[in-house]
């Protein structure tokens, strides 16, 4: 079976094609798989296995921004369409780096950042970075770039504003995406020029050992 999407046409199993169409057209009735071969079932498992957490992943970017995008955004409205208590969504906004109660907790949000082997600063002056908190990742770890950037594979330190408010951090297209840091127990936001600065191109790479 060909799915068609924006010109693009991709072979799949019908299995896959049509609970997917199902699924877009929001049917109720989930029809069983029509393959009775062990090895077909076992790559239906598979195939169903990579869309859903590619699928998983995108959600979660996606209720990250929504909860961004506003100082007052309807979280009742989020848990709803996201199909999960509040106690789950806060968790999950929680594991990027949002805080479970707006009205008390903030972001922290890293606003830019040092690569250790030349030690020069990005999008900051040294003045602006003297009284904030740093920390840094091992090059072994350091996020890499989806596009062509000079700072993929370096050991980069980062500076950060502790508990900024959503409304003033702006977050935009890098909602969703953190830095973490084991050894503090930290999870940061990033701007969107720091995410430019690093990643170039605006996709994110949910396999990255350090952001999400």
């Amino acid at each position: 079976m060909k799915v068609s999407i924006g010109g693009e046409q991709v072979e799949v199993p019908d299995d896959l094609g049509r609970a997917l169409l199902a699924a877009l057209r929001g049917e109720r009735l989930v029809e069983p798989p029509q393959a009775s071969d062990f090895d077909d079932l076992i790559a239906l498992v598979a195939d169903i296995s990579r869309v859903t957490q590619h699928l998983n992943v995108v959600k979660e970017l996606a209720m990250s921004r929504a909860d961004a995008a506003g100082a007052y955004s309807n979280r009742r409205a989020l848990g709803m369409a996201a199909a999960m208590s509040a106690s789950q969504l806060g968790r999950v906004l929680q594991g990027h780096g949002l805080p479970r109660d707006r009205r008390s907790g903030g972001v922290d949000l890293v606003v830019a950042f040092r690569t250790t082997d030349d030690g020069v600063l990005y999008l900051a002056g040294e003045q602006d970075v003297a009284s904030l908190r740093p920390f840094t990742l091992p090059s072994t770890s350091a996020p890499a770039a989806t596009g062509s950037t000079e700072f993929a594979g370096r050991e980069l330190t980062f500076y950060y504003r502790p508990q900024v408010s959503i409304a003033a951090a702006g977050l935009g297209r890098s909602a969703g995406y953190t830095l973490r840091d084991a050894g503090q127990g930290l999870i940061a936001c990033v701007t969107e020029r720091v995410f430019d600065a690093l990643f170039g191109d605006p996709r994110l790479d949910p396999t990255r050992p350090n952001g999400r």
